[in-house]
């Protein structure tokens, strides 16, 4: 600790070097390595943070009544906070600062993060290790909380990944090759590499949408934790998910043009437009379309089956009203946390007859919701109530809804769409919540990372412990006893008060031809980015998006408030610091 503040003075020795020291008051162990850097991602007045302990450390209580505080306190730190450079010498100034950085610390550490005893050290088993960092973000946060919790991580893909190198040990404890192409296989291969690794194995899981029923198929054959088979198989047919969520809605599961007439021709009433048709084991919102008739219903079955040979189409209703995103994270069966937030409407949703768009891609989540708190408890319990009753009992789970008859509606009010209050009169009904899909596993990790920065919560972190989650009969055992503190503590969110609201920023493509590069964004709004990424090469060829169905994203950035809290203020804030970056924001399609 005293080497940080040296080299903070050295590299800042024309103003005054003031540092907030992290003395634990209990006896006990650190619940992740680098808590105190994740914990003040959003504090403005952290220059830098310092965390040194390790996961088997014994923390002693500080004595604050021995002498000598101040030695002892260096010597004993847990961790410091080194306070943003200030000109000139002022202590006044810095005083003040300090108290400020002091209720930043009584927000973001007043939890029980030092658990009694430390966590057991684990052995788990990553199907798809993810791409390169350097081609990709998705598998930062996966890879950081494996350091933090000091797990030993075994990766299965194909031979010569990325992670398979050997410059890349100190990121896995272990790669086995395997083939994880989807065929009727894949659990055998799955079980087969993992029988042949070189220790035990505590749990197994996966971050990638294929393969996530083949994993929980082995790790059940193994006798691991999983989610239940059966309840994945339904969420991965939308077909099944409506049997069980929504069973008094009329929905149609077609396998081609002439079984949807065949269906159609039995209906004892008409369906009622508009409709969305969509490939029941789809995702990204690939073969979406909204419909208005039965010859566009035609079309879009038509388009289902050629581009999706061999998978149903799905029919049914299109349900007015907001859409969301709902995260919850679930131990033994108990909700321990969740969140909800605003997924704008999509262009096919706001496109004009001018300028139509058949693209369903999202563009513009915003955290926390805007939506009445009675509207998102309500989200949260049905929901929740639905995940239960599916069999799901420990882990991450991503649900996508819409609210039916909601007091609020997406308008543009001039400084752009925002949510605001639906007139009384044209409400007809309490509103009700309609679920799209439930993905049964953490959000994408662009929406992940904004969780952090906006919660202080590490859905990669807790899927990866959810992954070991000791059966019902040991959870009060010292074993589970511990896990479950660690999974609690991690569950822990931000206060309000500490809550900086997140915009994700979508760029879908919006046309096809070769990509030439992008302009680079200015300073001024780049200060608000702490994430963000152009998926795109020069030089690489991007389909028409209109004939292939499909609108990719070019860009994503991930912008982050700078006022605290659910009011109005916060949110118009984030909200336009988003939309004159989509503005600004210009690439090159030749």
């Amino acid at each position: 600790m005293g080497r940080a503040i040296v080299q903070h003075i050295e590299d800042y020795g024309t103003s005054i070097t003031a540092a907030k020291l992290i003395l634990p008051r209990v006896n006990g162990y650190v619940v992740r390595n680098d808590l105190f850097r994740r914990r003040f991602l959003t504090c403005s007045l952290a220059e830098k943070v310092v965390g040194c302990i390790s996961l088997q450390q014994l923390i002693p209580a500080f004595d604050v009544n021995a002498n000598e505080i101040l030695r002892r306190g260096i010597k004993c730190a847990v961790g410091a906070v080194m306070l943003n450079p200030i000109p000139g010498f002022s202590t006044n100034l810095v005083k003040s600062a300090l108290a400020i950085l002091e209720d930043e610390f009584d927000a973001r550490l007043s939890f029980p993060w030092i658990l009694e005893t430390p966590l057991p050290r684990k052995r788990i088993a990553m199907i798809d290790g993810r791409p390169d960092p350097s081609v990709s973000t998705a598998s930062q946060g996966i890879y950081r909380a494996v350091q933090a919790l000091g797990i030993d991580l075994i990766v299965l893909d194909h031979a010569g990944h990325w992670v398979q190198d050997s410059a890349m040990e100190a990121m896995r404890d272990e790669f086995i090759p395997c083939d994880l192409t989807m065929n009727e296989g894949l659990v055998d291969r799955i079980v087969a590499a993992l029988s042949a690794s070189k220790g035990r194995i505590d749990g197994v899981t996966t971050y990638t949408d294929t393969p996530i029923l083949a994993t929980a198929q082995a790790a059940k054959k193994m006798g691991l934790p999983a989610n239940p088979p059966e309840a994945l198989e339904m969420c991965r047919d939308k077909y099944k998910t409506r049997s069980v969520a929504s069973s008094g809605v009329q929905v149609l599961s077609v396998v081609n043009v002439s079984d949807l007439d065949e269906q159609l021709s039995r209906l004892s009433s008409p369906l009622e437009f508009p409709l969305i048709v969509k490939p029941t084991t789809g995702c990204a919102s690939d073969g979406v379309s909204k419909v208005t008739c039965e010859a566009e219903l035609h079309s879009a079955a038509q388009r289902n089956e050629d581009k999706f040979p061999g998978t149903n189409a799905l029919v049914e209703p299109y349900v007015s009203g907001p859409e969301v995103d709902a995260n919850f994270v679930i131990l033994d069966g108990k909700l321990i946390w969740s969140e909800v937030n605003d997924d704008f409407p999509s262009s096919v949703e706001i496109s004009s007859s001018m300028s139509p768009s058949m693209s369903f891609a999202e563009s513009s989540p915003i955290m926390p919701s805007m939506l009445p708190e009675s509207e998102i408890s309500l989200i949260k319990s049905t929901l929740t109530e639905t995940l239960l009753k599916m069999g799901f009992r420990n882990g991450v789970y991503h649900l996508e809804a819409r609210v039916k008859d909601s007091k609020r509606s997406y308008v543009d009010t001039g400084r752009g769409m925002e949510l605001a209050d639906y007139a009384v009169h044209l409400r007809t009904a309490d509103p009700s919540v309609f679920l799209i899909e439930i993905n049964p596993r953490l959000p994408g990790h662009q929406e992940s990372f904004a969780v952090e920065y906006t919660y202080g919560i590490d859905y990669f972190a807790l899927q990866m412990l959810l992954a070991t989650a000791p059966p019902v009969s040991e959870m009060n055992t010292d074993k589970g006893k511990v896990f479950k503190s660690a999974i609690l503590a991690l569950s822990h969110p931000l206060p309000e008060t500490a809550q900086y609201p997140s915009h994700i920023v979508f760029i879908p493509a919006d046309c096809g031809g070769i990509f030439r590069g992008a302009k680079l964004l200015p300073g001024g709004i780049m200060d608000y980015v702490p994430e963000h990424a152009v998926f795109l090469e020069n030089g690489e060829v991007m389909p028409d998006p209109e004939a292939e169905g499909r609108w990719p994203f070019v860009a994503y950035f991930l912008v982050v408030g700078k006022i605290a809290g659910r009011g109005a203020q916060a949110r118009e804030h984030v909200r336009a610091m988003g939309d004159i970056l989509r503005e600004t924001f210009k690439y090159e399609m030749a």
